[in-house]
């Protein structure tokens, strides 16, 4: 435990109406528990939620060592939960082909992941597609 070197930031933008939850970096356990919960105070505190875009940007994640993959498919239902009504609801895809793979096998455990969730190369792709 401790040994995770990630880093996360929420970012709710209320002029553009952007909620953008940012993580890069090497997780662990703590780490991946702090983030959701951060996420769920973060998405919790905005006004007029149906109104907001999520970009979730963590094209910089590593690749999870199998404890923290429960970490993982907590944070990965949350950005498709239906206690949040954001307009749309956009991922990076991982730039680690070992990670991005652990996240799409990872995601086929929870309903309408793919349904609920765009996945954009860059958090640039998902601004334009707004």
């Amino acid at each position: 435990m401790g040994e995770g070197s990630g880093t996360y930031k929420m970012t709710v933008d209320k002029e553009s109406k952007i909620f953008v939850a940012f993580a890069e970096g090497l997780f662990d356990l703590q780490q991946g528990g702090s983030f959701c919960n951060e996420f769920i105070s973060s998405a919790k505190g905005i006004p007029n939620q149906n109104e907001y875009t999520l970009i979730v940007d963590v094209k910089d994640v590593k690749p999870s060592s199998p404890e923290v993959q429960t970490a993982l498919v907590n944070a990965l239902s949350l950005y498709v939960s239906d206690d949040f009504v954001f307009k749309k609801r956009f991922m990076t895809r991982l730039s680690s082909a070992i990670a991005q793979s652990q996240i799409m096998r990872l995601a086929k455990s929870i309903p309408d992941f793919d349904k609920k969730l765009t996945f954009v190369s860059t958090k640039e792709e998902a601004l334009s597609k707004l």
